[in-house]
């Protein structure tokens, strides 16, 4: 006899289309809630890559990479089309990248090995971070971090290194949330957390 009922392990561990793409959904809805919260609060952080990071964990790199840039297409929306979130979208999917492969090569199931993913994520984000805002927005995108990256510049002279050495302790402290999450939620679904 067939059993009916699924526990969410079980459903996560299947990888049925229907629930990774209802929970790639959910993830945008919480990348766009929790980055549109902090934006309201001037909080310089994103918070906008959490769902990007634990379904790159836990589906791989097609689901990640679309979360990725789901999430920017949603919160440009939610933010009435400023014109200057959507283009990020990039970032989120070098996110999901770092993520899924660093899951597939078997290098995310240690503490260490989050901290490397956690170390690689802030790295490729700062680096294309810095590059959309730099060629794309002249460096200046109206968040919060736009005040260092000015202050960067006065002393840098160059708004490329401004850009990345100004996100690097935002990405410290908002992309350790997004892997720490992501590992937790691996470690959990896999029976390995605790």
């Amino acid at each position: 006899m067939k059993r009916v009922g699924h526990s969410l392990i079980e459903l996560v561990l299947e990888k049925s289309l229907w629930f990774v793409l209802l929970s790639c959904a959910l993830a945008v809805v919480i990348n766009g809630a929790l980055s549109s919260i902090i934006m309201i609060l001037s909080v310089p952080l994103f918070m906008d890559s959490i769902g990007t990071a634990v379904i790159a964990a836990l589906f791989g790199l097609v689901p990640g990479i679309m979360v990725g840039l789901l999430t920017n297409g949603f919160i440009e929306v939610l933010q009435c089309f400023p014109g200057t979130i959507y283009p990020f979208g990039l970032v989120g999917a070098g996110t999901a990248i770092v993520v899924a492969l660093m899951v597939k090569n078997g290098r995310f199931s240690t503490v260490p090995d989050a901290i490397v993913t956690f170390l690689i994520v802030v790295l490729v984000n700062a680096v294309l971070g810095a590059i959309i805002a730099t060629f794309v927005f002249g460096g200046v995108t109206g968040v919060s971090m736009d005040y260092l990256t000015i202050g960067l510049f006065t002393a840098l002279k160059s708004m490329l290194q401004a850009a990345f050495w100004a996100r690097i302790p935002v990405n410290l402290m908002d992309k350790g949330i997004a892997v720490t999450v992501a590992y937790m939620v691996f470690k959990w679904v896999h029976g390995t957390g605790g």
